[in-house]
């Protein structure tokens, strides 16, 4: 027994020494942390080698301040502490010619974009149907308080069918209680589209809002905040909001069309880069400064007017900041990666759209500009049988996968059908309902579809992969008091 316990410790990720591992660590916004979460795993799953991959969700600002690099006794050492930096805003032209100017070569490569949308708990309306209108001067003017009723008759000049629960229905403005680059965006937005309603002052991750102003912290509590107070108006990346099921205000955008985000689509958000790359707003060359960049109020039939860009911030001398060779690879083969259709397509499912061929490749050259050690082995992926080739140190192979992920893969379609039975009851209105629950309760029998079987099936692989985790951290502890480690 005692030899079967060693034998499972020897073959955990613990029993490696931290020297043989190759590493990288990276620090920044929340919005796409999903998505890098998920890359890392299936890169640390596939590597034949011991790979440790991390990325730590604490905001955009935060990801800068470690990747320019400060510390207690000076404002800034520009000894960076993160491998790689990640905001859905630019390093500013500031910071950007103070590290110039300290011989730090910086490049900025941008690989996903996001909608930011306002989000609404009006009752009788839905997405897409009934759907609620707002101009950015309208929206404006809710946010300084100086709209407060959603029957306000600048209101109803562009929802005539709005219905309401009574008269002089109020509107309750949910924001963030900290710094956001959502909070940059919409500023920034209401400021360029409607200057006349919102002045300059009132732009920034942080501003001075309206008293009666409801605080919300982060994204969770925001989406709180909406759910659960009628009548309320706050704003979220699109992603998260649809996640949560949350109604979308109808925005209109540059060319005077009411839209939400969903209805824009992928092309909507990515015709917002393309204009942008167009008119010299995003630099064509990953190592110029990226300061002035902002995708708000772009022109187009269908552009959605409040675009982030998610960047990933590398130092061009990776060799000062990681001093393993390998790692200094890794860490390029990981952001190429970002721009790998089948590996950031995944990114998908939390609501984020690639950006368009021509930023990539703009990318991908100045990717090219980061160093690394002549010593440092270069890293491939295998997704067809490569004989041989495949059970090389630095291949990532699709081919060698953990039982995990292939479980977790399966949970997908399962989480879909869950997803399409709620969007189905949702679609029923009360009386139906309570007439399909009285019938149900009449016949004193359920029926189970073979969607539900595959959901309950779905729930017991979770908790038996669940538990079994639990067992080899127990295991571990026990190893552990009998000195095996």
């Amino acid at each position: 027994m005692k030899n079967f316990l060693l034998a499972l410790l020897l073959l955990s990720p613990t029993a490696i020494l931290a020297d043989d591992i190759i590493q990288i660590h990276g620090s920044g916004t929340t919005n796409p942390s999903k998505c890098y979460w998920r890359i890392m795993t299936q890169m640390m799953q596939r590597s034949k080698l011991p790979l440790h991959m991390t990325y730590r969700a604490v905001g955009s600002s935060t990801g800068q301040l470690e990747f320019i690099g400060q510390n207690n006794t000076t404002p800034f050492s520009y000894t960076a502490w993160n491998d790689f930096g990640s905001g859905d805003i630019p390093i500013s032209t500031e910071n950007y010619e103070a590290l110039k100017n300290n011989n730090v070569e910086i490049a900025h490569f941008p690989f996903v974009l996001g909608a930011i949308s306002f989000f609404h708990s009006v009752p009788g309306t839905e997405n897409g149907v009934n759907g609620l209108n707002l101009t950015s001067c309208q929206l404006a003017k809710i946010f300084n308080r100086e709209i407060i009723y959603w029957d306000d008759d600048e209101l109803k000049s562009d929802n005539p069918n709005l219905s309401l629960p009574f008269p002089k229905y109020p509107i309750k403005v949910a924001r963030r209680v900290a710094g956001s680059s959502s909070t940059a965006s919409i500023t920034e937005y209401l400021y360029q589209s409607c200057p006349a309603e919102w002045s300059i002052d009132q732009v920034g991750a942080t501003i001075d809002w309206h008293e009666d102003t409801m605080q919300c912290e982060g994204s969770g509590g925001m989406t709180s905040c909406i759910r659960d107070n009628e009548g309320t108006i706050g704003y979220i990346d699109s992603g998260h909001g649809h996640d949560e099921n949350l109604v979308e205000i109808e925005l209109q955008n540059a060319d005077g069309n009411f839209l939400s985000s969903k209805q824009a689509g992928d092309n909507g958000i990515g015709l917002a880069a393309l204009k942008a790359l167009e008119e010299g707003i995003l630099p064509a060359d990953s190592t110029h400064d990226y300061g002035h960049v902002k995708l708000l109020n772009m022109p187009g039939r269908n552009t959605w007017p409040i675009v982030a860009i998610s960047y990933v911030y590398l130092r061009l001398d990776l060799p000062s900041t990681v001093p393993d060779p390998a790692s200094q690879s890794l860490l390029k083969h990981f952001v190429s990666s970002l721009y790998d259709p089948d590996v950031i397509s995944q990114c998908a499912e939390y609501g984020f759209t690639p950006v368009p061929t021509k930023v990539r490749d703009i990318a991908l050259e100045g990717l090219e500009k980061v160093q690394v050690d002549p010593s440092a082995p270069v890293w491939s992926v295998e997704t067809n049988t490569i004989k041989g080739g495949g059970q090389e140190d630095y291949v990532i192979s699709a081919k060698r996968r953990s039982y995990v992920e292939l479980e977790s893969s399966g949970f997908a379609g399962d989480i879909s059908s869950l997803y399409e039975a709620v969007d189905r009851l949702e679609s029923m209105d009360k009386p139906r309902l309570t007439a399909t629950a009285e019938a149900a309760a009449s016949a004193e029998e359920l029926t189970f579809t073979n969607a539900d079987a595959a959901l309950i099936q779905a729930s017991i692989a979770m908790s038996a992969i669940s538990i079994a985790l639990w067992v080899i951290a127990a295991i571990f502890i026990v190893m552990k008091k009998l000195g095996f480690c």
